[in-house]
């Protein structure tokens, strides 16, 4: 049996973000990554914690906040954290508005930032957020070379580089002995970089290392404290971006998140590049531009693949990556001169200013996340369909930019997280894409970043007036296969990730002719949020504590014993139900995180955490427990799966499940057998076989559609009852 991050979490005494670096780490026995959620072994024991931490000195630098008093939004934007949760922090009494009725002062705020990063903090240390991490991180997968990884390990190691102007200096020295190594110029290892500006004659390459360097000023006295640093010896791969690499990895991690810039590796590059060589024949008389080129590895990729230089265009936000990407193609191209450079990789907000031009293909990683200052918020409302909602999503943003970019029938491949097919949150830019685009390709990558868990795919789409997924080649892992027929995306959401057969599966499931939803029919509630497990959960029954379930708890018609207690006082918890939803009469209970969809009934009104939410249908005609046979079956297993691919069980991919609405007598032959199933205490998989065939018939599935659902469930966890 296994368990998720936040029940390791709260068995191991530790933070979630711990838990899934042991399991990246693999020193967790036994920890596996199912859909890009980790599940780990109930038995599995605590790593021995081998860390050693330091503390970035400036820790504050990321944060923009000039007012002397900040309104609860400022204190969200400072903190990345939602209006809720700050809300309920403020009713906690974890922040406290010290300058007046929901007012901040800006010193109480960042005392308060400072103690959040801190590892002597408790107070939130379960509650970070992810954005408001810090620190340098090796991002090893980056490149391939391992003389060039090991660089930068060392460079980490020694810890010499404390600010911006250092690592400038760094990076151009690094620049200059790539330079000289592509040139196949002698060099020595001492003060290089000095020699090379104190040189009488000004080249391109000169001009681009100035411009990196830009007011910084190298001198003997920086020379000599980067001393162990700029002795090192970087090595010239051509089309890798080492220099990227060393600047991803020294950045400030903070800073990078705020941007929302996640780095793509090489494999993932090529993988990119190689889908373009499949789709068009002749690639190489194509423009092609990376709208958000970072350090222009996309660029280097395509060089690398025989593009002209003169086809190439790139432009970022960052001008040090800019600059650094500008380097990357004159070592590649030495021909090239630094003002066509310029004029072709370009500093500036995509969002707002790019080319005047449109270009054939466009290609890149957008950035996921990143934040929007009140001004460009308001601009991105003004101009684009997809700045919707409370949050703005910025590769939504960029995803209909690019498309704005394109000539006639080019070509949009971008890096994206899988989410925007089927999350609702992402719905403006689906619908947007299928009313305009054709589908050419999606490759499914897993979880492909260092450090986040965020399932991504690759995606091609040319903006056409046929409007198809017919020939859209997918790509899951090792296997390959073309989509040959139409298919319709009247919900919004884009299961592109089945084969023809399965989808006519999928269709025979959706498309049942008498169907109930839960939508509209159903009270939904989270678990409880405590906000501190530790304080509130209890491995012993004391006086007015009570069993509190979590996910682990929970099987497919059956609820283990729970080794946990909690006194009800939902007044001080983080985030709480109504208590009627907690001590309705009969509710169903459900895993937030699964393989496969598992819900229990409950009458006995059990309280429960948030990795165990719950629902109470309420569906004229139909009666609990046949909605739960239903929710149990395979047929519903099978549709989740393959129509959101989430391992996370989501409220709005609950409402979607189709219901058939059958009379009383049927209903209460399949409660029959739930019943038995629940009271019953041996042949559960006989029973529960005979109650799923009788389910499949509800939904009219054929034989052979029968065994595509059990050759798609094999080998997964169906968490049938215990005994």
């Amino acid at each position: 049996m296994y368990i998720s991050v936040s029940d390791a979490s709260a068995k191991f005494h530790i933070s979630k973000r711990r838990v899934q670096v042991l399991c990246e780490q693999g020193r967790i026995s036994g920890a596996k990554m199912v859909s890009g959620v980790w599940l780990i072994p109930e038995t599995a024991q605590k790593p021995v914690d081998g860390r050693r931490k330091s503390m970035d000195g400036n820790q504050l630098d990321f944060l923009d906040i000039s007012q002397k008093t900040l309104t609860v939004d400022d204190v969200c934007k400072v903190l990345s954290i939602s209006k809720a949760t700050a809300k309920n922090w403020i009713r906690l009494g974890k922040i406290i508005p010290d300058a007046g009725d929901q007012l901040f002062s800006q010193e109480y705020i960042e005392k308060f930032v400072i103690e959040l990063k801190s590892d002597d903090n408790r107070k939130l240390k379960s509650r970070r957020n992810k954005k408001n991490t810090t620190g340098k991180v090796l991002y090893k997968d980056y490149v391939y070379t391992i003389t060039n990884q090991n660089l930068v390990e060392e460079l980490l190691e020694l810890g010499i580089i404390q600010n911006e102007s250092e690592l400038l200096i760094v990076l151009a020295n690094f620049a200059v002995q790539l330079y000289y190594q592509s040139h196949d110029i002698l060099y020595s290892d001492n003060d290089v970089l000095l020699d090379f500006l104190s040189q009488d004659y000004f080249d391109d390459f000169h001009v681009l290392i100035r411009d990196l360097l830009g007011k910084n000023i190298v001198d003997s006295a920086s020379i000599e404290k980067l001393h162990l640093a700029l002795t090192k010896k970087i090595l010239f791969v051509k089309g890798e971006d080492s220099l990227g690499f060393v600047y991803i990895s020294l950045r400030d991690m903070g800073q990078r998140k705020n941007a929302g810039a996640y780095y793509t590796s090489e494999k993932v590059v090529n993988e990119l590049i190689e889908r373009l060589y499949e789709n068009e024949s002749n690639l190489k008389c194509k423009t092609i531009c990376d709208p958000c080129c970072g350090t222009g590895n996309f660029l280097l990729g395509l060089i690398s693949k025989g593009i002209d230089y003169t086809n190439i265009y790139g432009q970022d936000i960052d001008p040090i990556s800019v600059y650094l990407s500008r380097i990357n193609v004159a070592l590649m191209t030495p021909q090239i001169s630094a003002a066509d450079l310029c004029s072709r990789i370009i500093i500036g907000n995509t969002y707002f200013e790019t080319f005047t031009q449109k270009f054939d293909i466009i290609v890149g990683n957008p950035p996921w996340g990143s934040s929007f200052s009140k001004e460009d918020e308001l601009k991105c409302r003004k101009l684009f369909k997809t700045a919707v909602g409370k949050s703005i999503e910025s590769y939504d943003l960029f995803v209909e930019k690019a498309l704005s970019m394109l000539c006639p029938n080019g070509i949009l491949a971008f890096v994206l997280p899988e989410a925007i097919l089927s999350v609702a949150a992402h719905d403006t830019i689906r619908r947007l894409i299928i009313d305009s685009c054709s589908f050419k390709f999606v490759s499914y990558l897993g979880n492909v970043f260092s450090g986040v868990q965020c399932p991504s795919i690759i995606l091609g789409i040319t903006p056409d007036n046929a409007q198809t997924v017919a020939g859209c080649k997918v790509v899951r892992g090792k296997e390959s296969f073309i989509i040959s027929q139409k298919r319709s995306f009247d919900d919004g959401t884009l299961s592109l990730h089945i084969s023809d057969k399965e989808n006519e599966c999928l269709n025979t499931i959706s498309s049942i002719s008498n169907a109930a939803y839960l939508k509209g029919n159903a009270r939904f509630a989270l678990g409880i949020v405590t906000g501190n497990n530790k304080e509130y959960i209890s491995d012993k029954k004391q006086d007015d504590y009570e069993i509190i379930l979590k996910g682990s708890n929970i099987q497919r018609y059956g609820i283990t014993i729970s080794e946990n207690y909690i006194r009800f006082t939902p007044e001080s918890f983080q985030q709480a139900a109504p208590t009627e939803i907690y001590r309705a009469k009969e509710k169903l209970l459900y895993r937030f995180i699964s393989e496969v969809p598992v819900f229990a009934y409950d009458d006995q009104k059990i309280l429960s955490l948030n990795s165990c939410n719950i629902v109470i249908p309420e569906i004229t005609g139909l009666k609990i427990k046949y909605v739960l046979a239903i929710l149990n079956s395979s047929a519903a297993a099978y549709f989740i799966s393959k129509k959101f691919h989430s391992i996370k069980l989501l409220r709005s991919y609950i409402e979607q499940i189709p219901i058939p609405i059958v009379p009383i007598d049927i209903q209460d032959t399949i409660i029959k057998k739930v019943d038995q199933i629940i009271n019953s205490s041996e042949n559960i998989i006989g029973l529960y076989t005979e109650l799923d065939n009788e389910i499949m018939k509800l939904f009219g599935l054929s034989v052979e559609q029968i065994k595509i659902i059990q050759t798609a469930l094999a080998g997964k966890n169906l968490f049938l009852k215990k005994h």
